[in-house]
């Protein structure tokens, strides 16, 4: 792999710490190499936009800065609406990440959460079958480019392991209006039974350790 040579030549790193590097937790042990990289690629989408990085393009310069520092993944730019995955590291396993855009939100009793949205359930009849298709083995890991509601030209990029927001640990209740259900628990998640039956979810900041702020308020030129 093209990232297992680029350590090598740099000569920093023992062979112990490659193989720890290289190894099925590579996402979450590149971080310190990867971040930094993907800050300055969204500072550049700044210097011509003032819209924010969503959809495709956030998987795009996820896409990318993998690249730049020799780790290929499998994006393609197709738009692709498949559950979950958005990508996953060549030759990897436990490398599948779903790319998702996200609202930061403050909360009394919680502090700072993400707010972001799953897949569709429509083709699923009880809550029971829902919950069961959503907790479906579909990703490992969401790299997550969040920002506030009205735009401050900020982002909090948020990454955790898919299994910390598996709506299965939840306890599920019809909610007052009846439109939604509503799940509590370390998380909290809304299911709508409007005609997409969508998944919302809103995670606590404090249950992850790996946010990293990326401000681009300087990039933006009148």
């Amino acid at each position: 792999m093209e990232y297992e040579i680029k350590l090598r030549e740099s000569g920093n790193y023992t062979e112990l710490e490659i193989q720890e590097k290289t190894g099925d937790n590579m996402l979450m042990n590149c971080l310190d190499t990867l971040v930094p990289i993907i800050e300055r690629r969204i500072k550049t989408h700044h210097k011509d936009y003032s819209l924010p990085l969503l959809a495709e393009y956030w998987e795009e310069v996820l896409h990318r800065s993998l690249g730049e520092i020799g780790i290929n993944t499998t994006w393609t730019p197709t738009r692709s609406h498949a559950v979950g995955e958005d990508m996953r590291i060549e030759g990897v396993t436990r490398s599948r990440i779903s790319c998702k855009s996200g609202q930061i939100t403050n909360n009394r009793e919680h502090g700072q959460r993400v707010k972001f949205n799953g897949g569709r359930s429509t083709s699923h009849e009880t809550l029971g079958d829902k919950i069961e298709h959503f907790c479906g083995d579909h990703d490992d890991y969401y790299f997550l480019l969040a920002k506030t509601k009205n735009f401050n030209k900020t982002y909090k990029l948020i990454i955790f392991e898919s299994h910390m927001c598996r709506v299965d640990q939840l306890q599920w209740d019809d909610t007052p209006s009846g439109k939604q259900w509503k799940g509590r628990g370390p998380f909290e998640a809304v299911i709508s039974k409007s005609m997409s039956a969508q998944l919302w979810t809103t995670f606590p900041l404090s249950l992850t350790e790996n946010i990293h702020d990326i401000d681009c308020r300087e990039q933006f030129i009148p």
